[in-house]
């Protein structure tokens, strides 16, 4: 069915039963309903007109008003308000640097996103606010020793005890175990039975070597077992 309408006046009024909205309609009481339709559309009609014909008066007398001429140049403002900035502030030099260096930790009760925060122990029985700034210091040293800058000068000694210090501390299985409370994943915790949370942690073989990950204790491991087996046949 092809809709069709139609504007409401005297000649078209709108027909009873009709349940959609009608401006002005609540204003209206003791009348027909077809008498009080046309005169409610007929002066929401009027007002609407009266409104677009201020606007348009009103935007007609902005364009062709000329433009004031300005009291003073933006130079006189701009020192009236380093006046103004000196007066109230007067130990702050320049605009204020609010861009934070990349260790400075953030405040307590930020959620985002910490570097090393999840895979390392630094969150392990410390404070936020220490474990954000061994978290960031961390990410700095991997950043340094990923892109090294020209201005980066280290001794053999110095670069030897920063990378024992950050292999250490890349293990999630320490020699010493587990935090009471763990819940994560723990290799071969099902064989120790009858033993406590902590004996499990460091009975298992990914806590209780000294190599710098499990996949350098593996490897370790293989070659002695290789070179034990050279020297049988060679003997």
């Amino acid at each position: 069915m092809k809709a069709s309408w139609c504007h409401v006046d005297e000649s078209h009024p709108l027909i009873p039963g009709y349940t959609g909205y009608i401006p002005l309609k609540f204003y209206r009481i003791g009348t027909s309903f077809g008498n009080d339709s046309v005169w409610c559309v007929n002066t929401f009609r009027d007002i609407i007109g009266r409104k677009n014909d201020q606007k348009n008066e009103l935007r007609t007398i902005a364009a062709t008003t000329p433009q004031l001429p300005p009291i003073c140049s933006n130079e006189e403002i701009i020192g009236v308000l380093d006046d103004y900035n000196y007066k109230h502030h007067p130990y702050m030099l320049g605009p204020v640097e609010t861009k934070r260096s990349l260790l400075e930790p953030p405040i307590p009760g930020w959620t985002g996103f910490v570097p090393r925060s999840r895979v390392t122990e630094f969150g392990h029985g410390v404070r936020y606010h220490v474990m954000a700034e061994n978290c960031y210091q961390d990410f700095k040293d991997m950043l340094d020793r990923v892109q090294p800058g020209p201005a980066r000068k280290e001794s053999k000694g110095e670069s030897h005890v920063s990378k024992i210090h950050t292999h250490r501390y890349q293990r999630c299985y320490r020699p010493e175990g587990m935090l009471p409370k763990y819940t994560g994943h723990i290799p071969h915790e099902r064989s120790g039975i009858g033993m406590t949370f902590g004996n499990v942690c460091r009975s298992c073989s990914a806590c209780s070597h000294d190599d710098k990950s499990y996949g350098a204790y593996l490897a370790k491991k293989h070659k002695a077992k290789t070179d034990q087996e050279q020297l049988r046949e060679e003997q």
